[in-house]
């Protein structure tokens, strides 16, 4: 069950881009509340927090997928590396 997977399965941008998108509306939503303190500004900003959390989770999986990958690709070759004929000592 060796499937070839290919790196852009695991190094895909649009984690990355919910990721960024979610702190700029964090950070809107963090000037928003600095400048009135209202509570819903609060809320807003609280849940774009909880945004970047649960995005930050998935793209730290992703990596983490990437990297077993590799070392999994690493002992593979090391496993299939073919090994030299001892030596007889006879020419």
């Amino acid at each position: 069950m060796s499937r070839h997977l290919d790196p852009l399965d695991y190094q895909d941008e649009v984690t990355h881009d919910q990721l960024m998108t979610a702190f700029r509306e964090y950070f809107r939503a963090n000037q928003d509340w600095i400048a009135r303190g209202t509570r819903s500004a609060g809320e807003r900003s609280r849940y774009w927090l909880a945004q970047i959390r649960i995005i930050a989770k998935q793209r730290r999986q992703l990596i983490q997928q990437y990297r077993v990958h590799l070392d999994q690709q690493k002992q593979a070759k090391l496993n299939h590396k073919p090994t030299e004929a001892p030596h007889t000592g006879t020419n």
